[in-house]
């Protein structure tokens, strides 16, 4: 046995709690940088709160029809947002401009390559036009720091579709080469742009479905007593962890998964208006019967359950497709 004692931690020994760090930035040094960058703007947030204001009361002034307009460019009747696909016209066209630009300039020949650069310069333009007002109406409903690197993205996509306007009046007004110059420069903008669109989608978790990777039980389980839904009241549960909601309508329990599937959105503190339930988040909606979309933003439906009573307990199960 040990004859040391233990002393009392003194004054000067007492552990002094540490200032909290600045978060740690991870990834190619590149990502860190526009991190930084991006982070170092506080104007953007102004910005930010500006852009959403206009975009949002715009949508609410125009009515049905901009409402309509709205979920077609969220994807709603399609599955998947038009966003992506409609960024794929103007890199597609604007790489094609450069693939026939170095053809004219390696072979001398100005006239064929020439035009068919131009054309799919203005192809470009029309797609970039396009993926803007997509792009804006998604972001519109973002918050946090994806709603920054979002911004940023749309800026810098919008600059490159500036320069390729410029690119364009060089080029119809005889001054090809220099036209090649500025095209060449607003590719690469472009391309700083669309890496931080992949940033979105695969950093931030931008519209991906949100409910994708819940695990939800294949067998019955009990999530409530059968008292505890009320008829035509929101009731959150939970089915081995997954969140659900509960819904009695005419004396007929549905179920759903509680997790908004655009955002992650608590539908339980929502509004139900008939059997349509409103996430309070960003106002997706959802048809409790069958879980499809009714309004955007949301693109994927949500998750259904089969309900069963006995011996006064709700019980769940995933139901099939």
């Amino acid at each position: 046995m040990s004859n040391a004692q233990e002393q009392p931690a003194s004054a000067e020994t007492t552990a002094v709690a540490e200032p909290p760090r600045k978060p740690v930035y991870q990834g190619p040094w590149f990502r860190r940088v526009l991190e930084r960058a991006i982070d170092s703007q506080n104007w953007l947030e102004g910005f930010s709160d500006g852009t959403q204001k206009l975009v949002g009361g715009t949508f609410q002034v125009g009515g049905p029809p901009l409402r309509w307009l709205k979920n077609l460019s969220h994807g709603t009747a399609f599955g998947h947002p038009v966003h992506p696909a409609a960024t794929d016209i103007p890199v597609g066209a604007w790489l094609g401009t450069l693939i026939f630009d170095i053809i004219w300039l390696a072979t001398g020949q100005p006239s064929g390559m020439a035009t068919a650069s131009n054309v799919l310069l203005i192809v470009g333009l029309v797609g970039a036009v396009l993926s803007i007002l997509t792009g804006t109406t998604d972001w519109n409903d973002t918050y946090g720091k994806e709603r920054r690197v979002g911004i940023a993205h749309g800026i810098i996509n919008t600059l490159a579709t500036l320069v390729y306007v410029a690119a364009l009046v060089l080029r119809l007004t005889g001054n090809q080469f220099p036209g090649f110059i500025v095209s060449t420069i607003g590719l690469v903008i472009l391309l700083l742009g669309a890496y931080l669109g992949g940033e979105l989608v695969f950093g931030k978790g931008t519209q991906v479905n949100h409910t994708a990777w819940q695990e939800t039980p294949e067998d019955f389980v009990a999530v409530a007593e059968e008292v505890a839904v009320e008829e035509g009241k929101l009731h959150r549960a939970e089915a081995n962890g997954t969140p659900v909601l509960l819904v009695r309508l005419k004396g007929t329990i549905y179920a759903l998964a509680a997790t908004c599937t655009h955002a992650g959105g608590p539908l339980d503190e929502g509004t139900l208006e008939g059997d349509v339930v409103a996430c309070p988040w960003h106002g997706s909606r959802f048809c409790v019967r069958d879980g499809e979309v009714r309004g955007g933003p949301a693109t994927f439906p949500q998750v259904r359950f089969e309900t069963r009573v006995r011996e006064g307990q709700v019980e769940v199960r995933r139901a099939s497709a």
